[in-house]
């Protein structure tokens, strides 16, 4: 399959699955940032099937996760109507512990808390039907470690090995902050290497009062590294995590959730797509960015900035407001599991590194969790 047919018939079948995805009785809402995934459906339900799209994004405020000035460029281009709702602290710890009691668990990740705040949004503005670009990154690549695994890919050829180190190096290297993969070498040497998904784990297994450890399991699906790596994202890691989050904080407001990109016919017309046409020039999803070319605005397509849905935990939780570190720091049984040193050096930081983060996020939810169901 030459390049040029891998995107004809990724533009067609995407095109199609936005189609069937727009059928329903009441307006439809749509799940919009700056990347190329919402996006595409946006695009595609604009100008091929002249939808009156209305977007939804989060504004944050934090410079690793804006993407306000291409979604301001895509809503002028495609004259759409959009809706920014910004982050606030109100009733984080209240509206969280809400949604752990919604969920029966604690909440996995803030992503999840924000893409709570969006549903509300989405709800109060009328909408019962909500798309969102769900599984393009685990369809066509999207995550910093599938270069890596792409250049193990071709490092039997040298030429495309030698273009392919040489626009990693350009392009990919400068903005990657995983300390594992600015390693070029990293999964040429053993494609085995996974640890940089478990970044900082014996730092956070040090914070607990009990030694715990997780060895990382990977199901094989398939010889290659990249699309071995892509179908556990796919059908284990990722992509059901996603979904199970994002079908919860949409049925809190009885909306439905719609992700157009995974569809059957267009999944098993990805599984056949050559491995050597899935990045090219230094951009992951090239299949996908050259099939929505003159669909969606060249500002998303040419970027190169790989942003995620995220947000910074002190963003929502007011660390200088006293009655806040109390209510966090207060007597509980996660006190049994975590210690309590741990937790005050964490507050009493002004920033936090992403896994920090997400690590504090994780004991607030599990420390509310506990309350409510031990």
């Amino acid at each position: 399959m030459s390049f040029p047919d891998a995107v004809a018939a990724t533009r067609e079948r995407l095109i199609d699955s936005v189609r069937l995805r727009l059928r329903a009785d009441v307006p439809i809402a749509f799940c919009m940032s700056g990347g190329v995934d919402s996006n595409s459906l946006i695009s595609i339900a604009k100008r091929v099937f002249g939808y009156d799209v209305h977007g939804f994004t989060i504004a944050n405020t934090d410079s690793r996760y804006e993407e306000r000035d291409t979604v301001d460029a895509v809503v002028r281009e495609l004259g759409i109507r959009h809706t920014m709702l910004p982050l606030s602290a109100d009733n984080f710890l209240d509206n969280l512990r809400g949604l752990v009691a919604h969920h029966d668990a604690p909440v996995y990740t803030i992503s999840y808390y924000v893409h709570w705040l969006l549903m509300r949004k989405v709800a109060e503005c009328g909408y019962k039907i909500c798309v969102s670009g769900t599984g393009a990154d685990e369809l066509f690549t999207g995550y910093f470690d599938h270069h890596n695994a792409y250049l193990a890919e071709v490092s039997d050829d040298i030429g495309m090995h030698a273009e392919a180190l040489a626009n990693w190096r350009t392009h990919i290297r400068p903005v990657v902050r995983n300390p594992h993969l600015q390693d070029a070498d990293l999964m040429v040497r053993d494609r085995d290497f996974r640890d940089h998904i478990y970044l900082g784990a014996e730092t956070f297994e040090a914070a607990l009062c009990q030694p715990w450890h997780e060895p990382f399991e990977e199901r094989d699906f398939a010889p290659s590294v990249l699309r071995n790596r892509m179908l556990n994202e796919l059908f284990h890691e990722s992509v059901p995590v996603i979904l199970h989050e994002d079908d919860l904080n949409a049925m809190y407001y009885s909306i439905e959730n719609r992700s157009p990109f995974l569809d059957r016919r267009l999944f098993e017309f990805t599984q056949s797509i050559p491995t050597r046409h899935l990045v090219r020039h230094g951009y992951a999803k090239a299949v996908l960015r050259e099939a929505m070319r003159g669909i969606v605005p060249d500002a998303v397509i040419d970027t190169r900035r790989k942003v995620g849905f995220n947000a910074p935990l002190l963003e929502l939780l007011d660390t200088a407001d006293a009655r806040i570190v109390d209510a966090v720091m207060a007597d509980g049984e996660i006190f049994q599991l975590v210690r309590r040193d741990f937790i005050e050096g964490l507050l009493e930081k002004n920033t936090l590194p992403n896994s920090e983060s997400k690590f504090l996020f994780y004991f607030l939810n599990t420390k509310m969790f506990l309350e409510e169901f031990a």
